[in-house]
């Protein structure tokens, strides 16, 4: 597999992180790894969430796939 194909990209944001837990779950039920990225301080600052949402993110030969599981849901 390719570098290109390896990098991780940003499939969709969501305005929580139970959200982006749930997206998570049916892409890992389909055997696609995800991440999710927020930045909240480490739990510090949870509002720092709001506004700027939490993003899931796969491997960029995944994210065609995934997208499509997603809006399956």
């Amino acid at each position: 597999m390719s570098d290109e194909n390896r990098e991780l990209v940003v499939i969709r944001t969501f305005p929580d992180a139970i959200s982006a837990h749930i997206a998570q779950a049916a892409l890992d039920a389909n055997d696609i790894r995800s991440i999710i990225v927020g930045d909240d301080a480490g739990g510090a600052y949870p509002a720092l969430t709001f506004s700027n949402g939490v993003r899931l993110a796969v491997q960029h030969v995944d994210a065609m796939q995934a997208l499509r599981l997603l809006d399956a849901e």
